[in-house]
């Protein structure tokens, strides 16, 4: 059997090596780990960023049409009060045909509004769908908690005692002769 202070020893490196070990694989696990994070905020921000631009094209592209609409609508206006001014009509025909204008350049506006909205909400859910998967995709990383020295020095300290305990002999009663003594005082 060997020397149980030079287990001892080894036992106690080895513990402190394994300690070391455990303590460098977490420190790279959670770096990794903040690195993929730090790349994923990255791009749930862009992500985000492109949705709202895109949102901002909508905007733009609803009130290009919207002025579109509006000059349409003044152009017929136009010719309605030239030809009727022409012809010496006015009065209700005039107010019916305007209003009629008014009329198609409102339904008009109002299909491009709820166009834009139906745009916008499908924009919003679909925000708020790419922020829970990348919120999911960050839960999901793996975090390993440091390791502690505590726990190797007594499992360390356990091996180390049952070598002790192991290796030294046993007690044995002092005898007085070939006569075994029962009694602690002395007397047979």
């Amino acid at each position: 059997m060997c020397n149980p202070y030079a287990y001892a020893a080894i036992r106690i490196g080895q513990a402190y090596m394994q300690y070391q070990d455990d303590k460098a694989y977490a420190n790279q696990v959670n770096a990794n780990t903040d690195a993929t994070g730090k790349r994923i905020r990255n791009e749930a921000i862009y992500k985000d960023i492109s949705l709202q631009r895109k949102k901002d094209v909508e905007y733009d592209k609803t009130a290009a049409e919207k002025f579109k609409i509006a000059i349409e609508a003044k152009e017929k206006k136009g010719k309605v009060k030239v030809q009727l001014f022409e012809s010496n009509l006015g009065g209700n025909l005039f107010t019916y045909l305007t209003g009629d204008i008014d009329r198609q350049e409102g339904r008009a506006f109002e299909v491009q509004d709820i166009n834009y909205e139906n745009v916008t909400r499908t924009i919003e859910e679909d925000r708020l769908a790419w922020n829970r998967q990348f919120t999911n995709q960050i839960f999901a990383l793996p975090r390993v908690a440091k390791p502690n020295f505590t726990n190797y020095a007594l499992s360390a300290a356990g091996d180390i005692t049952s070598v002790f305990l192991a290796s030294s002999a046993p007690s044995t009663p002092n005898s007085g002769g070939n006569s075994i003594n029962f009694n602690p005082d002395g007397s047979t």
